[in-house]
């Protein structure tokens, strides 16, 4: 994703880009870890009702969680690598010049709809300390959390592609220049 290792690269691109590219590995493997918990706990869930038959009953509770944290931490991902789906229709319609401006715009709400998201998941978070998940020895405050760190990560990386924009790339922070929202593409 991040390269800083162009021989014209500035030394300041290379220190901000490899804690960005720790950042970019961490969240692929939190993610790849909630995906084999869904499917570890799907599938569990299906061998113990019909070949194990263990007194275990909490499959679908922690499928749950891991898919609580595969969806917010893949959004996040998802606006990280401009994989996401978005409103094209605005942009097709609008002058070429128009079209990076109206981007940021929409990149501008993205964070300030996630900003809200994050002030009422964190009452969620609060109440959910107190409320027992049945079945495991965990809360709702764990499924809440799985919201936040997603949301938290949308915004950290919508901050960085705002920072990389105001310095034109200087540090590399962007994910993928080159992209369809890039106006050099």
């Amino acid at each position: 994703m991040i390269t800083a290792e162009s021989p014209s690269a500035p030394e300041s691109a290379a220190a901000t880009a490899a804690p960005i590219r720790w950042l970019d590995t961490l969240v692929g493997v939190v993610l790849a870890l909630a995906m084999a918990g869904v499917l570890v706990f799907t599938v569990g869930q299906v061998a113990d009702r019909y070949l194990i038959k263990s007194a275990f009953d909490a499959h679908d509770q922690y499928a749950r969680i891991s898919l609580v944290w595969m969806t917010f931490i893949g959004i996040a991902l998802g606006i990280r690598d401009r994989a996401n789906v978005r409103i094209e229709l605005v942009s097709h319609l609008a002058p070429p010049s128009m079209r990076h401006w109206i981007s940021l715009a929409l990149e501008l709400l993205t964070v300030l709809v996630a900003g809200v998201i994050m002030v009422t998941g964190w009452r969620l978070l609060e109440i959910g300390a107190f409320q027992s998940i049945i079945g495991t020895a965990l809360n709702y405050d764990v499924m809440y959390a799985g919201m936040l760190t997603g949301m938290g990560l949308m915004v950290l990386f919508l901050l960085l592609r705002f920072i990389n924009e105001l310095t034109r790339g200087k540090y590399r922070l962007d994910a993928l220049p080159g992209s369809h929202d890039d106006p050099a593409a």
